[in-house]
């Protein structure tokens, strides 16, 4: 008889945990941005960030890991809208690392090349100065040689809507993409978060 209701008690117990224990953890706050007295290429306001948004560096000169990011975060806003996510619940943003160089002007052809005219992806400049304060908040480390050439960290970040940093993702290096599917989860978990 003890062993029964032993039983009984235990399979109540799991049954309890599998329904009430949580989806998924919450994501850990590691830090937030404060500085954003950058400007969006093609307007005159700083826009809002009251949103969860993805972070991530570039220069229109990359030969490379920046032009295979760009092209998986378009895959990114397709799995978001795969799933019932629409571009006004997320933001991307893509900020400069050399705005000597990426002018309004060539940011808009930059966009233009890679066909990005979804009003949530958002390209974002400033003076060199503003630039460095804001990588700050990220511990996103970058340099420009005396040839131009610049090199950079590889890691992208999701804020969320109160600008604090929730998670750290790996940009698109050599044979490696972007995964995606991580980022959209997180994506989901922070616009959850946020109703």
């Amino acid at each position: 008889m003890k062993f029964f209701a032993f039983t009984i008690l235990l399979i109540g117990g799991i049954l309890a945990i599998y329904f009430f224990w949580p989806e998924s953890t919450s994501l850990p706050k590691m830090g937030t941005v404060t500085d954003w007295e950058l400007t969006e290429v093609g307007t005159e306001e700083v826009p809002a960030h009251d949103k969860p948004k993805l972070i991530t560096f570039f220069y229109t000169n990359c030969p490379d890991i920046c032009p295979t990011t760009m092209i998986d975060l378009q895959n990114l806003q397709q799995s978001m809208e795969d799933e019932g996510i629409t571009e006004d619940q997320y933001l991307i943003v893509s900020v400069t690392l050399d705005p000597a160089y990426d002018t309004e002007e060539r940011i808009l052809q930059y966009k233009e090349a890679f066909g990005i005219s979804s009003d949530n992806w958002l390209f974002l400049r400033g003076s060199e100065k503003e630039i460095r304060g804001f990588t700050k908040s990220f511990n996103f480390v970058y340099e420009k040689n005396k040839d131009g050439f610049l090199t950079h960290s590889t890691s992208m970040y999701i804020v969320d809507s109160k600008n604090q940093i929730r998670s750290i993702h790996d940009m698109a290096v050599g044979d490696k993409k972007v995964n995606t599917e991580e980022i959209l989860h997180h994506f989901m978990q922070l616009i959850k978060e946020a109703e």
